[in-house]
């Protein structure tokens, strides 16, 4: 770790891991307990949000933060007015305490490509929080990726594509009909996504939302919606790449689990790649219908493989994984910096939570 910065606050010191300065790490320069950490945050909030506004994301290392309540605890320290209970996002969680949820119940092998908490909604998620209450054995990193710098270095003609037609979402839903919680396409269900078997809960929710939906089979469900897919921080003012393309495309798996493969080199890792690589390219000859869960630009022309592959080797050329310790509190700033997760063995158990 480089050597620390200064800060107005004598038991706190600053600094970042190795060359990257995503995330910027807080460090206790003393012991102090976790009363002492949630009161500074709570009055020194100029000074954390704009380091979060700046580097895009916070990382509390080494405070003595050891189980779910403690971490809700740093959550309302921050005085952030809405914090999230309700999750209408694609991958299965399960509720620990009222604002705090485990990051993720998919199985360990499975990759999570780098997205924007919820991008594809009119109004995601303000900030992330992500506590380490158990690091695994290896892997299990949730890597990060500046999008603003994602922005930036993007092909300009698929950014003008995007600029001039946005984004359009597909997805596919079973419903509770069907046992299994999650598949290995549509991911969860439709009834543990809106939180309820009510129809007319279901089109209300959607409204707010502008989904489109479309009922087949015996309770099975198609989600439509559009979005811009960069938008403007509404304080910093910068212009970030924010949409589900690299997580929605049906190339994007396959891309990033060959990147894992290149990183991790474990039998695993390749075993998952070849799977992959052979469902998708099924996939892809049984046509874009086929795909339970699709992107396309706004007005419906295909992201081309080779496009997709283009923005997935963007994304790998600017993403930080750092490996979390136990006790590990994170603040993203969603408007501004991607996270994913990286497959692991042992014991792993990351909570989250949200403002809106």
């Amino acid at each position: 770790m480089s050597k620390a910065t200064t800060t107005k606050t004598k038991w706190i010191r600053k600094s970042f891991i190795g060359e990257t300065k995503l995330p910027i790490v807080y460090e206790p320069a003393e012991e102090r307990d976790l009363e002492d950490l949630t009161h500074w945050i709570q009055k020194n909030q100029k000074e954390w949000r704009e380091d979060l506004k700046t580097y895009g994301a916070v990382l509390f290392r080494g405070f003595p933060v050891h189980q779910a309540t403690d971490f809700q605890s740093i959550l309302f320290a921050t005085e952030e007015k809405k914090l999230g209970e309700f999750y209408l996002g694609t991958s299965p969680r399960d509720q620990v305490v009222k604002h705090v949820f485990t990051a993720s119940e998919l199985p360990p092998h499975y990759p999570i490509m780098q997205h924007a908490e919820m991008s594809f909604l009119d109004n995601p998620p303000k900030l992330l929080f992500f506590y380490a209450e158990k690091a695994s054995e290896t892997g299990g990193e949730t890597p990060l990726t500046d999008l603003r710098e994602i922005y930036k270095d993007v092909d300009p003609k698929i950014k003008d594509k995007i600029q001039k037609h946005g984004i359009r979402y597909r997805r596919r839903y079973d419903g509770p009909s069907t046992t299994a919680r999650f598949s290995l396409w549509k991911t969860k269900r439709w009834d543990e996504m809106f939180g309820t078997t009510n129809l007319e809960e279901v089109k209300k929710i959607s409204d707010k939302n502008r989904f489109k939906l479309d009922w087949f089979g015996t309770d099975s469900l198609t989600i439509t919606n559009e979005q811009s897919g960069f938008r403007v921080h509404p304080e910093a003012k910068t212009t970030a790449w924010h949409n589900h393309s690299q997580t929605f495309h049906y190339q994007a798996a396959v891309s990033e689990v060959w990147k894992i493969f290149k990183r991790q080199k474990t039998f695993r890792s390749l075993g998952v790649a070849l799977l992959l690589t052979l469902l998708t390219t099924i996939k892809r000859i049984s046509g874009q219908e086929s795909h339970d869960v699709h992107v396309t630009y706004g007005n419906g022309e295909e992201i081309s493989a080779g496009e997709m592959q283009s923005i997935t080797n963007v994304f790998w050329k600017h993403l930080v994984a750092i490996p979390w310790q136990t006790g590990d509190v994170l603040i993203i700033d969603n408007l501004s910096v991607s996270h994913g997760r990286l497959p692991f063995t042992g014991p792993r158990r990351i909570l989250v939570g949200w403002s809106d």
